[in-house]
């Protein structure tokens, strides 16, 4: 394995100066042969001739990718919400786009698990709003 190893580093090494030229030159015709001999408990010689030949290569123009559309900057906050999970309305309101939700408890309280709360309520139902905006939703438990 390390015979196989040394003898393809080698010869990648060997084989580097043919690769990276910048401007295009004359077409020069390029022989090496190298020889490698490993010793470990038996020799191995490796010959490798290489013929390149340099020609200017074209390159393509990049084809302009066309633009995704832009994402709706509004959406209609939905007007039967009234019995909803809040949990439920949240899910819906991100998937319309909404980035800030506000959750106002009937009693004062601190919403903090949606899932245990029920919507009594939304400000501005059925009113198109930018998405940016925030939509307050009224809770109860």
């Amino acid at each position: 394995m390390k015979k196989e190893l040394a003898l393809t580093g080698l010869l990648c090494i060997a084989l580097s100066g043919c690769a990276g030229a910048k401007t295009p030159q004359a077409a020069p015709t390029v022989t090496e042969t190298v020889t490698v001999t490993v010793t470990e408990t038996a020799t191995a010689t490796v010959t490798a001739t290489v013929t390149a030949a340099a020609t200017p290569v074209a390159v393509a123009p990049v084809a302009a990718v066309p633009a995704a559309p832009a994402p709706p900057k509004t959406a209609v906050i939905p007007a039967a919400v009234e019995g909803m999970n809040a949990q439920a309305l949240d899910e819906d309101l991100a998937a319309l786009g909404f980035e800030t939700v506000i959750y106002n408890s009937d009693t004062g309280k601190t919403v903090l698990l949606l899932r245990n709360w029920t919507v009594t309520g939304i400000d501005n139902p059925g009113a198109e709003q930018p998405l940016s905006k925030s939509v307050v939703v009224h809770v109860t438990k």
